[in-house]
């Protein structure tokens, strides 16, 4: 998946809007739309250190859509100082599992979230 991409899929999990995450950031409301867009490919490192910083996951997330492979075990979501954020270890193991589904199912599940958390 593109940066753009995971962008979205991040925003949507944490319910951010981009406002928000420009609020956070200090990022101008249309560079996030343009990254959203795909007209501005990748940020520069600060800016994607902020977002990353932001959302509570790693730049190599934001990039690739994958976990960094030199930290094991680094759960996809991270505690941040400034917000108590944990994830219980069933909820961990349930991430886990789904990275390793295709995307075709991955979508599916992810719709079935979606429509029972409307």
């Amino acid at each position: 998946m593109s940066f753009s991409e995971n962008l979205r899929d991040i925003l949507d999990f944490r319910g951010m809007q981009t406002k928000e995450l420009a609020a956070k950031t200090e990022i101008s409301k249309n560079t996030i739309d343009n990254y959203l867009s795909g007209q501005k490919s990748l940020p520069n490192i600060e800016n994607g250190v902020k977002i990353a910083q932001a959302l509570g996951v790693t730049v190599e997330y934001l990039v690739t859509g994958n976990e960094p492979t030199a930290v094991q075990n680094q759960p996809l979501i991270h505690e941040q100082p400034r917000k108590s954020l944990t994830i219980d270890k069933k909820l961990s193991a349930f991430l886990d599992d789904l990275k390793r589904l295709k995307k075709s199912d991955f979508d599916s599940i992810r719709a079935i979230v979606k429509s029972l958390a409307k």
